[in-house]
């Protein structure tokens, strides 16, 4: 055999070693999946977040076929949750749970950059939010509130769960839009924020409207606007922010999913149709809905990147205004 002939055959060799190289990944995707799916909850096991996703777990295993298995990894500021992904293999096989206040932490601290380390695929849900007082309060109205606290600088005062939480950033904005000062005291959560209204503590809270839902025809509470683009069917009389003079965004507490930055484009496009059909199924709707969650889905993973975006931008804004700096 002559040497022009071995080096023909080595190369026609390697062309098709080559060729069948770059077939895997593609027979890997088509494939997908065919082993267990892992969410990964930067948050702890038992609260909202994690029965909304379990839940959705056992839908996906009946689309997917196969388990998809919940691991909560707290601490950090969420980044605990968001290293574990980064350092799994970009196949697709595990996927973070993201929330809003992940985006505040990213603006505050300045640590992390959730669009541009992931790939965002849908939004599971959110959570519309209120701005409430106390049933003893002076204010009927949020023209009222504001009033009082262009006059006396100061002395209102508001719950939240600290500096640079999503409602303290809200607030703020509120603040700025509407000519008014406040002072924030931190509390531990919703439940303690609401007791703190409830009781006289402060003034006033904005917190999910499930609280309301639950105070308000007892008279503990009194919602003077909602956060959101249109008025609330639970509370068809009360005006929008926007309607009651105070022009700011509108503000729902969104969950959603997330991948590797490498994840291939097919497993992309797979896992954000799956997740999205997830999320507004019939089990998971009835099982969420009482928790006063809005199910719903991103039409595209462009979509959900885009929302993320938007919430980067107002949170900056207001970061800026109030000087915080990382910790």
């Amino acid at each position: 055999m002559t040497k022009q002939l071995i080096c023909r055959r080595l190369a026609l060799c390697l062309a098709g070693a080559s060729l069948l190289g770059s077939a895997l990944p593609v027979l890997a995707q088509t494939d997908f999946p065919n082993r267990p799916i892992k969410i990964v909850i930067p948050l702890p096991a038992g609260g909202a977040a994690d029965v909304g996703v379990r839940t959705m777990a056992l839908e996906l295993e009946k689309s997917l076929k196969q388990p998809v298995v919940v691991d909560n990894k707290p601490g950090g500021l969420f980044m605990l949750g968001m290293q574990s992904v980064l350092a799994s293999p970009a196949d697709g096989y595990t996927v973070l749970h993201l929330n809003l206040g992940m985006v505040g932490v990213q603006v505050v601290q300045k640590k992390f950059d959730l669009n541009k380390q992931f790939i965002p695929l849908t939004i599971a849900g959110d959570t519309p939010m209120v701005l409430m007082v106390g049933p003893n309060s002076p204010h009927k109205t949020m023209k009222d509130l504001v009033a009082f606290g262009r006059a006396n600088p100061g002395k209102l005062n508001y719950a939240t769960p600290g500096q640079g939480a999503i409602e303290h950033l809200k607030i703020a904005q509120m603040e700025k839009a509407a000519g008014f000062t406040g002072i924030n005291v931190a509390y531990k959560g919703g439940p303690d924020m609401v007791k703190a209204v409830i009781g006289g503590e402060v003034d006033f809270t904005v917190a999910p409207a499930i609280f309301a839902m639950q105070f308000a025809p007892k008279g503990q509470v009194k919602v003077l606007a909602a956060i959101d683009q249109t008025r609330l069917k639970e509370f068809p009389d009360v005006p929008t922010i926007v309607e009651a003079g105070v022009n700011v965004s509108p503000l729902r507490i969104w969950s959603g999913f997330a991948v590797h930055p490498d994840t291939p484009p097919a497993i992309v496009q797979r896992l954000q149709r799956e997740l999205a059909a997830a999320g507004v199924s019939l089990p998971v709707v009835e099982k969420l809905t009482p928790f006063g969650m809005t199910l719903k889905s991103s039409k595209t993973s462009e979509e959900f990147r885009q929302q993320i975006a938007s919430d980067v931008l107002w949170m900056s804004e207001v970061v800026k205004d109030l000087k915080l700096e990382p910790n």
